[in-house]
């Protein structure tokens, strides 16, 4: 018997050793492909493997996930999956100190110095808790601390930072930062000694070619050629991108080849090569639209992730509800079955006396039928009026438009026309009946579509839209204001939105939040948001009165429109 237990155990522990060895190859394999910037099969790979993990195996890689992101160019992305480590329970505090550094570039790229030294403040309180962290983090962290320095105007504390990365880095034997330290030395030196700018260069291309990192190498031989191409010395820079074109036929990283070749055009536009000059922008141009799109289709990718995510999420919490309520079912079954034994002698006992009362019920059912059939009547005619009425009033308006000369006449009336739609919709969805309850509730989702449908059919402007909205029921009440509320945001986005590609975009997400509330999100793609330009307008008085209709908050950013209200039937 002893040999067996021993033998189980055996079995147990090799299995677990097994899954620990597994993911710390996998962690390597993922390392390597981010410091070789083969970010794009390192993301494949996580989104692959993230669900077979989980707890500080998952974080690891979800820290390595925020990073590559961030290589991306998604920030909003690498921000939102940061902030869902930092306030996860289980993240270690060497974790916690690898995602405040990643956050602090996040805020460094987006111009937020007072978050990014927030950030940065943070790690170092770690690493003078847990100094044994440094070791493998340390140079990481100065670097981050000189580019700090460096891009907010501080260039001697920066420069001073980047030589104790140095030091640092030497002395942990650093390989992987010490080319990069090295460029950021000769950042330091851009405008101070040109000499030991191009040295630093060139000492960060030896260390990137003995690592064999074809992209740092390509970026490096820019990195030279302009510092030549700024000294008017177009020949040598010309020999140095050619090197990095050669090299970057090896690279993943398409913006990285795209100011390669931007960089070629230059040169020779400068050596008076226009044929040449546009043959090399033509191509860097074609590379930049294809790292778009490339950024565009991660973009949906990790939208999808998330959603499937949060669907499975949702699942799995309403599969353990139903386990529980399972349970409190069952028991209830069981003392239900006792209590029916006891009643239903009581049941027989008056079967007789229902019998007697079923003959009179069945006359009151007669003449209470004839009333509801005269009812149903009246309530059908009730609503037929009401619709023809809002028919007649649509149609006045029309007519109206028609007849004014005046512009902006026109677009008031447009704007009334379109607001009278709206609650010609919301009716259209719910109309009285002879059974009509005040909290009967109409599908938001659907409502919404009809809404927007309508500003299509009726709008000089073309534009598409995106309802990313749960299924979320409301009384009229709620779905009326909501209505006009989303109304008059597409009005606006439709009169005054401008996007970069000409083709407006618009995007609704109304989401159910953890808190018994109801978040509503409106944005479009413009450049430009004029809704509170005017706060007297009636668009802006119509939105404002339905958010407090709402008993709601409002909060904008630029093109970004946020409305939360309580999710109770009122």
């Amino acid at each position: 018997m002893v040999r067996v237990y021993f033998s189980f155990f055996l079995i147990l522990l090799t299995f677990f050793c097994s899954g620990q060895s597994s993911f710390k190859l996998l962690k390597e394999d993922l390392e390597q492909k981010i410091i070789y910037s083969d970010f794009k099969k390192a993301l494949t790979i996580i989104n692959e493997n993230r669900e077979n993990y989980f707890g500080v195996e998952r974080n690891d890689l979800d820290i390595m996930k925020t990073k590559i992101l961030t290589e991306f160019g998604l920030y909003d992305e690498a921000f939102k999956l940061s902030q869902n480590l930092i306030t996860n329970p289980k993240i270690t505090e060497e974790q916690k100190l690898k995602i405040h550094v990643e956050r602090a570039l996040i805020f460094e790229i987006n111009d937020n110095s007072e978050s990014c030294l927030l950030e940065l403040g943070k790690a170092e309180t770690i690493f003078f808790k847990h100094p044994e962290f440094k070791f493998k983090n340390y140079t990481n962290f100065l670097i981050r601390k000189s580019s700090y320095y460096r891009v907010n105007g501080f260039s001697k504390k920066a420069y001073a930072v980047a030589l104790q990365a140095k030091k640092y880095a030497d002395s942990v034997n650093d390989k992987v930062n010490m080319p990069v330290v090295e460029l950021i030395l000769g950042l330091g030196n851009r405008k101070r000694d040109s000499d030991s700018e191009l040295r630093h260069y060139n000492r960060a291309l030896y260390l990137y070619k003995k690592l064999n990192h074809y992209e740092a190498i390509s970026s490096m031989y820019n990195n030279l050629s302009y510092y030549y191409f700024s000294r008017d010395e177009y020949k040598i820079a010309d020999v140095y991108i050619d090197s990095a074109i050669v090299i970057s036929s090896k690279s993943n990283i398409l913006n990285y080849k795209a100011d390669v070749f931007k960089m070629k055009s230059k040169i020779l536009e400068k050596q008076n090569k226009p044929d040449s000059a546009l043959f090399y922008y033509k191509i860097a141009s074609d590379l930049y639209k294809k790292y778009n799109s490339e950024q565009r289709d991660l973009k949906v990718r990790e939208i999808e992730i998330e959603y499937d995510f949060e669907k499975e999420k949702s699942e799995k919490q309403l599969l353990e509800k139903d386990i529980r309520t399972t349970k409190i079912l069952n028991t209830t079954l069981f003392i239900l079955i006792l209590v029916l034994g006891f009643f239903t002698w009581q049941i027989k006992k008056n079967k007789k006396k229902i019998e007697r009362q079923k003959k009179k019920i069945l006359q009151n059912n007669i003449t209470l039928k004839a009333n509801v059939e005269e009812k149903q009547f009246l309530v059908q005619e009730l609503n037929h009026r009401v619709k023809n009425n809002l028919a007649v009033i649509l149609s006045l308006i029309d007519f109206q438009k028609y007849q004014a000369k005046n512009k902006n006449y026109k677009t008031v009336f447009d704007d009334l026309h379109q607001r009278i739609k709206t609650i010609t919709i919301a009716h259209e969805f719910y109309s009285y009946s002879v059974n009509h309850n005040d909290n009967d509730l109409i599908d938001v989702q659907n409502y919404i579509n009809k809404i927007i449908e309508s500003h299509q059919k009726s709008s000089l402007r073309t534009f598409e839209y995106i309802n990313d909205s749960e299924l979320i029921y409301l009384n009229v009440d709620k779905i009326l204001s909501l209505g006009l509320l989303i109304n008059e945001l597409v009005t606006n986005s439709i009169k005054h939105a401008k996007p970069c590609n000409n083709l407006l975009v618009l995007q609704i997400e109304l989401r159910k939040t953890d808190n018994s509330k109801i978040e509503l999100n409106y944005r479009d793609n413009g450049t430009v948001f004029n809704i509170e330009k005017k706060n007297n307008s009636l668009g802006l008085l119509i939105i404002e009165g339905m958010v407090k209709q709402l008993k709601g908050e409002r909060t904008r950013e630029k093109s970004n429109y946020k409305i939360v209200f309580p999710n109770v039937r009122a």
